[in-house]
């Protein structure tokens, strides 16, 4: 029996080309599963197909007339091999693919290996039933409704984030997928030698996992390529996507065999909603059963009406409560988040960081390249982000702010006579913040009403 150290696969050996003119239409080949199910949809499989259930229908007919797309009858009608099932190849993978290109060219072999011929993909499957199918899906279904759910209360996929980025070590990561893909692994062994039989080589059921999962090992452990587990996770819980349908179809084999694509459809969510689930659910064990403290339980807006700016939105502003600068950048780089982005109360993302007093997220804003928020804007009340860290009293805050050139030390709030952060730390008495406002060139001349900074002092020193 091998370990499942010998069970893993490379992403270099799983990819082959095959010319496909268009995506094969994946939204209608996954399903409710049965009659029971017909009131527990998928979030974002159930409108992939519909499995019949009636007594005395054939399988292979009733999918040939209720699930198959007309873009898969089409190639079948040619006698060409089907296409690679999804996008022509999805955007994390072409480097790693560029960049094992010349070695790919020496693996012939092991691609082969990879990549049984047609017949030997015929005979993988050839035992394979719907009852086995139908109980893939049906535990997709469970394990993506719980990780919808709780992807959508209070700060979870912020912290579960955090938590994979910058707390998982690399050794402890590799071992827990290790872990979940071997167990996967010996589903697929009493899946298909259960069924099929004994006669069935190790190397064929290799060749199933790398084409229905072929992110691992390379994609999921390279740190080039690290958001691909959040971004698939994001697909799993949030509004159905192009991107989310792209995810499910992404699998890299060929056949003609419209029976077994729809298989292996099938078995690709299964082993992505079982992974992705696992991997969460390690991470609940983790940590505390009760919820931290700081953050509300509950989303203010439904998990199932909530529009997907609002999502990002407020898992940014999460991240910067919780300083974490590393869930920030994933969802600015990878264009989830507006820089330019405001709360109800008008107030950015630097200001935010100031109220927070996070001074960490305030230097990636320093060393971040444009576009970057607005260090002078004024929220609701009228007050800059200046003005804030008058309020708080924290002269680290300050010194930051100070920083960026684009900072208007004499910024003034209209809605309160024109008052400078420099009047404000006057009439608040914060000497230390005084200091350091005069030491950035703030003009002790500019007027709030009648009075300027030197004669507010006065006032103050005087007690009028």
């Amino acid at each position: 029996m091998e370990t499942m150290r010998d069970r893993r696969t490379t992403l270099g050996s799983c990819h082959i080309s095959v010319k496909g003119e268009d995506d094969v239409d994946s939204n209608k080949l996954l399903c409710r599963v049965n009659k029971r199910q017909q009131q527990k949809e998928i979030p974002h499989l159930s409108d992939m197909c519909s499995w019949s259930n009636k007594p005395g229908v054939d399988f292979n007919r009733s999918l040939h007339k209720e699930l198959f797309s007309s873009e898969i009858k089409n190639y079948l009608s040619k006698a060409d091999p089907l296409p690679h099932i999804g996008n022509k190849m999805l955007p994390y993978l072409r480097k790693s693919t560029r960049r094992n290109s010349t070695k790919a060219a020496g693996q012939k072999d092991s691609v082969n290996m990879l990549f049984p011929a047609k017949e030997h993909f015929a005979k993988i499957f050839c035992g394979l039933n719907e009852a086995l199918v139908s109980d893939w899906l049906e535990r997709a279904i469970y394990s993506i409704n719980d990780l919808r759910e709780w992807c959508h209360i209070g700060d979870n996929f912020v912290r579960f984030a955090n938590f994979w980025l910058s707390e998982l070590p690399y050794k402890q990561k590799l071992n827990l997928l290790q872990l979940e893909m071997g167990l996967f692994d010996d589903e697929l062994q009493s899946a298909f030698f259960e069924e099929v039989g004994a006669e069935l080589e190790f190397s064929h059921l290799h060749s199933v996992r790398s084409a229905t999962l072929c992110e691992y090992p390379e994609v999921l452990l390279n740190d080039e390529t690290k958001y691909v587990f959040l971004d698939y996770l994001n697909l799993m819980s949030s509004e159905q996507t192009i991107e989310y349908k792209k995810m499910l179809s992404g699998l890299k084999c060929t056949t003609n065999n419209l029976q077994i694509a729809l298989w292996l459809l099938a078995l690709r969510a299964f082993a992505l909603a079982n992974l992705w689930h696992a991997v969460v659910k390690f991470y609940k064990a983790m940590v505390s059963s009760q919820p931290p403290p700081g953050l509300p339980n509950k989303s203010s807006v439904s998990a199932t009406r909530k529009q997907k700016s609002d999502l990002f939105k407020e898992r940014a502003f999460q991240s910067i409560q919780l300083g974490y600068i590393d869930v920030l950048h994933y969802l600015i780089k990878g264009h989830q988040i507006d820089p330019y982005v405001v709360d109800e109360n008008n107030r950015n993302m630097i200001f935010l960081s100031v109220i927070h007093n996070q001074p960490k997220i305030l230097e990636y804003f320093l060393d971040m390249d444009s576009p970057i928020p607005n260090v002078n804007q004024a929220a609701e009340n009228g007050n800059t982000p200046l003005h804030a860290a008058v309020n708080i009293r924290k002269t680290d805050i300050m010194s930051l702010l100070l920083r960026f050139a684009e900072i208007d030390v004499n910024a003034p709030n209209y809605q309160c006579n024109g008052a400078t952060a420099l009047h404000l730390a006057i009439v608040y008495g914060h000497l230390d913040i005084c200091y350091l406002l005069l030491k950035a060139a703030a003009d002790p001349e500019i007027q709030m009403g009648e009075l300027t900074p030197l004669q507010l002092a006065q006032h103050m020193v005087n007690g009028t």
